[in-house]
C-alpha cells in the first residue's frame, strides 16, 4: 500500500502539477464590450470582444453563454457573437465569460453581465389569451388566423397592431375583426411567408398597440408551426357495403406532408339503434362488421402524426348516409299548434295510462362502453338508446 501512494504522489508531481501550475500562471480575461441588440421581432444579437490583454499563444478560446431571462439557456461557442429566439416583453439578460483551454485543462474568467430592459407600456394592457391558427391552403401556401383580448387595463379606445415573423420575414397584418368598443380583437393573413411542411420552426407573434390615455404594453408569443396548423379535411370518402362489412376509403388531407404522416377517426352512427362509435386508424381504409338491414352515416377526420408534432384536429367530413332505413325528421309533415292543457286532455284520451307490470325486468341496454381493436385501428362504442321506426336486427358481440 505504501508504494502505491508513493507512486500516486510521483505520479502527481510530475504529470498534474506542472499543468496546474502552467495554468495558474495565465490570467484569462472575461470578454469585453458585451452587448444585446434586438435584432428583429422576439430576436436578440449577443457580441462581444476577446479581452485585448489575453494571450493566445496555443490556447483554445471559447466563450460560455448563459441566457437568464426570459428562460434560462446555457451553451458555449468559439464564435463573439449569438443569435436567440426569445419573447421580449419581460426583458432579456445573459451572462458570458471566457473559457481558456490548453492541454485537457481548462481555466474560466469572471462573467460579464447585460440585460434589455422590458419595453415600457402601463400594466395590464398587454393582450391576454392569444391564440393562432394556421392552415394550408388550396393555392399551396399557409394562411394564419390569431384571436385575444384587450388587456383589463386597456383603455376602450385602444388599437391593437398584429404581427408575425416568420425566419427573416416579417408582416404587419391589415385584415382585422373588432369587438363592440372597435378594437381589433382578430387578425388574419391569407398568404403568408411560412413554408408549409417545415419540422418545429418557429412563427413570433407579436401584438402591440395604442392609446391616447395609456402607454400599451406589448407583448410577443412563439408558436411551433406544425402544433397550431388546422389539418385540412381528409378528401374522397367512399362507404360501401362488401358482403356484411362496412367499408370506408378515403386520400389524405391536402397538406404538404406524405400520406404516412396522418391519424384519422372514424365516427359511425347506426341511426336506427342509436349506437355511436369513434375508431382511430392510421391507415386510408376502415372496415367493420356491421349489420346490413340498418342505415349508417359516416364521418371521417384527420391529425399529424409520426412526421411533426400534432395539430388541430380537422373538422369532420361531410355526412356520408349508406343502408336502408332512415327516417328524415324533415318528412314528417307540420300540423297546427295546441295548447298545453289541450294537448294533455287528448293525449290522456287517446293513450290511457298503462299498468305498471308487477315484474321487474333488466334494462336491456345497461349505460355502459366496450373496447374492440382491431388491425391498426382502435374503436371505442357507445350504446343509445333505441329510436322510433323500423327496429333493426339483433345486434351480436362482432356486430355494429
Amino acid at each position: 500500500i505504501t508504494m502505491r501512494v508513493c507512486l500516486i504522489l510521483l505520479w502527481i508531481r510530475i504529470v498534474v502539477q506542472p499543468h496546474i501550475l502552467q495554468c495558474k500562471a495565465v490570467q484569462v480575461f472575461p470578454p469585453v464590450n458585451l452587448t444585446l441588440t434586438v435584432s428583429a421581432l422576439a430576436q436578440v444579437l449577443l457580441s462581444w470582444k476577446p479581452s485585448p490583454d489575453q494571450e493566445q499563444k496555443n490556447y483554445t478560446i471559447r466563450y460560455d453563454v448563459k441566457i437568464l431571462t426570459p428562460l434560462f439557456e446555457e451553451y458555449d461557442t468559439m464564435k463573439t457573437h449569438s443569435f436567440r429566439t426569445a419573447v421580449l416583453h419581460n426583458g432579456f439578460s445573459a451572462h458570458v465569460r471566457t473559457l481558456l483551454l490548453h492541454k485537457g485543462l481548462q481555466v474560466t474568467s469572471d462573467w460579464v453581465t447585460a440585460e434589455l430592459q422590458p419595453p415600457p407600456g402601463a400594466e395590464n394592457t398587454a393582450v391576454t389569451g392569444l391564440s393562432c391558427v394556421t392552415h394550408f391552403t388550396v393555392s399551396s401556401t399557409v394562411s394564419l388566423h390569431c384571436t385575444w383580448l384587450p388587456g383589463e387595463g386597456a383603455p376602450e379606445d385602444t388599437e391593437y397592431f398584429l404581427f408575425y415573423r416568420y425566419e427573416t420575414y416579417t408582416e404587419e397584418c391589415l385584415d382585422y375583426i373588432k369587438d363592440k368598443w372597435n378594437r381589433n380583437t382578430e387578425g388574419r393573413f391569407s398568404v403568408t411567408h411560412i413554408a408549409p411542411g417545415e419540422i418545429d420552426e418557429l412563427i413570433v407573434i407579436h401584438i402591440n398597440g395604442s392609446s391616447k390615455y395609456a402607454a400599451i404594453k406589448p407583448f410577443q408569443q412563439l408558436f411551433n408551426q406544425n402544433a397550431i396548423e388546422k389539418v385540412n379535411v381528409p378528401r374522397n370518402v367512399t362507404v360501401f357495403f362488401e358482403q356484411d362489412d362496412l367499408v370506408a376509403t378515403w386520400e389524405k388531407p391536402l397538406s404538404a406532408f406524405p400520406e404516412g404522416c396522418f391519424e384519422y377517426e372514424i365516427y359511425l352512427i347506426n341511426l336506427k339503434s342509436g349506437n355511436k362509435q369513434v375508431s382511430k386508424t392510421y391507415l386510408h381504409d376502415f372496415r367493420l362488421r356491421i349489420d346490413v338491414t340498418c342505415r349508417y352515416s359516416i364521418q371521417i377526420r384527420a391529425n399529424h402524426h409520426m412526421c411533426s408534432v400534432s395539430g388541430f384536429w380537422s373538422d369532420w367530413s361531410e355526412i356520408v348516409y349508406i343502408g336502408k332505413y332512415y327516417m328524415h325528421h324533415s318528412s314528417v309533415p307540420s300540423r297546427p299548434s295546441v295548447s298545453p292543457s289541450h294537448r294533455q286532455h287528448m293525449w290522456s284520451k287517446l293513450f290511457p295510462p298503462i299498468p305498471t307490470p308487477r315484474i321487474k325486468f333488466r334494462d336491456p341496454f345497461p349505460n355502459h362502453y366496450e373496447r374492440a381493436r382491431s388491425c391498426a385501428s382502435e374503436t371505442w362504442l357507445e350504446p343509445g338508446s333505441l329510436a322510433e321506426g323500423l327496429p333493426c336486427s339483433d345486434l351480436h358481440n362482432n356486430v355494429f
